[in-house]
């Protein structure tokens, strides 16, 4: 159990927060993992994607504020993540064929735990898993009631519009599973609390890496060359004329103001493309918004029980004190 910045206890295992974990082989034979937590309130289902790196347990937290909400939960481990399959043997490399595979096991996980026809869906991700919530958005607009994406993913410093031709050559001549130049496994550094770019809240940065330490088989450390490519492809994808306008979702995007990871001006172009998109901006967030201290997680719940129209907001807070975009 933990329990951190003044909230209550949250526990470290799925069944322990109420959840019931299962898994599902998909036809190249990898398996997944995923959590279903339950049974689902007035809200109806949401389903969580987690970011890059992350995995089930570290949103634990997350999944109790969204069922206080009157949600039921799903989430997953994207495989090369988590506790689901990985590519290499390293277990460290976060590694990727395509975001497309990402999508296809994600309609699998939905249509295993039987919510692809319970009515339309909540669909939540942080960065990476908020650029493929919006892709999901797009894709099955007959399953989706909203969008909330998170820190998204629309566009990353290190990934220039003129790298796609290097990444291409890298991964023709054998180094797509190579780790990125500069690369490295999960070790100390990324332990260190000083100087990381995620998040202001010691306690929450700590529980995820004992989490980590507890099991690592959790681990994942920097991305393979054919990582970079997949993402640097989906990325691209969405930047084509009439790709955001297509999409018939209304969408929440919040950003973090101290954001060192995304790119927020590629973001913020994003959000304007949107028919549909209301944009957030929290000033003093660091990258992962839901990992951060109170004040901040506060102001993106507020944002969120207001673009989900929910009737009683849970979490008993002054107005936010957001920025223009």
């Amino acid at each position: 159990m933990w329990s951190g910045s003044g909230k209550v206890s949250i526990p470290d295992t799925i069944e322990e927060a109420g959840g019931e974990t299962r898994w599902l082989d998909r036809p190249d034979g990898m398996h997944l993992r995923y959590a279903v937590f339950g049974p689902v309130g007035p809200a109806g289902w949401c389903v969580f994607l987690p970011g890059y790196t992350e995995f089930i347990e570290k949103h634990l937290e997350t999944a109790a504020d969204l069922r206080a909400r009157g949600f039921g939960v799903l989430c997953l481990d994207w495989r090369g993540q988590g506790l689901s399959a990985r590519y290499l043997p390293d277990r460290s490399k976060g590694h990727v064929d395509s975001f497309d595979t990402h999508l296809a096991d994600l309609d699998a996980v939905i249509a295993d735990a039987g919510l692809d026809d319970v009515g339309p869906l909540t669909v939540v991700g942080h960065s990476m898993g908020g650029h493929l919530a919006i892709w999901y958005c797009r894709r099955h607009p007959e399953r989706v009631k909203r969008g909330v994406a998170i820190a998204p993913m629309i566009g990353v410093a290190a990934l220039k519009p003129s790298i796609g031709s290097l990444l291409a050559v890298f991964c023709t001549v054998g180094m797509s599973g190579r780790y990125v130049f500069g690369g490295s496994p999960y070790g100390p550094r990324r332990r260190q609390f000083e100087g990381n770019k995620l998040t202001t809240d010691p306690v929450r940065f700590d529980r995820a890496h004992r989490l980590i330490a507890e099991n690592p088989d959790l681990a994942v450390a920097d991305p393979t060359f054919g990582w970079a490519r997949a993402a640097w492809r989906s990325i691209q994808l969405t930047h084509r004329p009439g790709w955001f306008e297509s999409i018939r979702a209304p969408i929440l995007v919040v950003l973090a103001g101290r954001d060192r990871i995304v790119d927020n001006v590629a973001t913020k172009r994003a959000i304007q493309r949107l028919p549909h998109g209301v944009g957030l901006r929290i000033p003093e967030a660091e990258h992962e918004i839901l990992g951060e201290i109170d004040p901040i997680r506060d102001q993106l719940w507020e944002a969120f029980d207001r673009f989900c129209g929910l009737k009683e907001t849970r979490a008993k807070v002054k107005e936010p004190e957001t920025a223009e975009l």
